[in-house]
């Protein structure tokens, strides 16, 4: 099979397509014919070291596919050869073959193509948990979502326009017409606009009741500002860690002693929460990814939600795909294309 391998820490060049023998599937698992993989910015940060916990160099960067089952274990009895699926795997996806534990597994909805559905998994769990398990998200509440215009951004925008929700979106200039099409209320550009000036403008001083916030140290502190009463923010990853192609120690330092550390106290005070999510990190309470995995579905057929695909490149061609997203320009999903193999 063919793997793009993380052959040492650094920048994109790092990634390297190499000849590896095919996979088994465990007795519990499927192995799948990879369509597409999706990219998402943790396999950036893990990358350059600034993953906590991540693939270590020689490993298979990635953990989203789509594709067709081609051999399964002898304990899978719901699936069968040649179904088309989509899923979350722990093994790597940017390769030809993966191998899914069944339970991780999604059946393709049928307005899905195959590209379609390698930008679901990741970026659609991740957005919905935050959203409805975390957050509570519930009818004419207003929505915060920073990075409005990348994977989870945009599944975001998508499944908040289920309810009548107020969303307001923080992104380059470029990307507003774009998200104003999708169903956003208040577009602010935070390369240049105020944005707590905007967002309390907007909200007539009363502020937002769900914030989910991968940005950084200072964006979370900003993000809490604008929190309304019983407001939540959803702190799921750190952008500010990546400058530049590769790990810079006084960058990562200054992050980390600049994170905000939030009283119990205050919080009660307050009437706020700040909350965090990592979908890697469910090891032991993996049914509640299922549970919300089937609730998700349900949503996305009643709905005709179809995931945003930006670009796909071909997986020879992975470290432009890494640099495309490292410079923002993509709009939605990024994909490692591995259809023809």
């Amino acid at each position: 099979m063919k793997s793009v391998i993380l052959t040492k820490y650094g920048g994109p060049d790092v990634l390297k397509v190499m000849n590896l023998n095919d996979l088994e599937p465990d007795e519990n698992q499927v192995r799948v014919k990879v369509h597409y993989a999706g990219i998402n910015f943790a396999e950036i940060m893990a990358r350059m070291k600034l993953y906590p916990g991540g693939p270590k160099p020689g490993s298979i960067l990635g953990g989203e596919v789509s594709g067709v089952i081609d051999k399964m274990g002898p304990n899978v009895k719901d699936f069968n050869i040649g179904d088309k699926v989509m899923g979350l795997t722990l093994s790597g996806s940017y390769s030809s073959q993966a191998c899914i534990d069944v339970n991780s597994v999604i059946p393709l909805p049928e307005s899905f193509t195959l590209r379609e559905a390698a930008a679901f998994p990741v970026t659609y769990i991740t957005a919905y948990m935050m959203m409805f398990d975390l957050g509570n998200l519930q009818e004419n509440d207003t929505f915060l979502i920073h990075g409005a215009g990348g994977g989870v951004g945009t599944a975001a925008i998508q499944l908040a326009k289920t309810k009548n929700i107020k969303i307001i979106g923080t992104s380059s200039s470029w990307k507003h017409n774009k998200l104003i099409k999708m169903g956003v209320d208040k577009c602010i550009d935070y390369n240049k606009e105020n944005i707590y000036e905007e967002i309390m403008n907007f909200t007539n001083g009363k502020g937002v009741d769900l914030i989910i916030d991968p940005i950084g140290a200072k964006n979370w502190k900003l993000s809490y500002s604008v929190l309304s009463k019983m407001g939540k923010l959803i702190i799921y990853g750190d952008q500010n860690l990546v400058k530049g192609d590769k790990l810079k120690p006084l960058v990562a330092m200054k992050e980390i002693y600049s994170m905000p550390k939030y009283k119990p106290m205050d919080l009660m005070a307050n009437n706020k929460a700040v909350m965090g999510y990592h979908l890697g990190r469910f090891k032991g309470h993996e049914w509640k990814v299922k549970r919300s995995i089937n609730n998700l579905i349900k949503l996305v057929n009643n709905n005709n939600l179809h995931p945003i695909v930006d670009k796909n490149f071909s997986y020879k061609d992975a470290p432009k795909a890494h640099r495309y997203i490292q410079n923002r320009k993509n709009f939605g999903k990024v994909l490692l294309d591995f259809s023809s193999i």
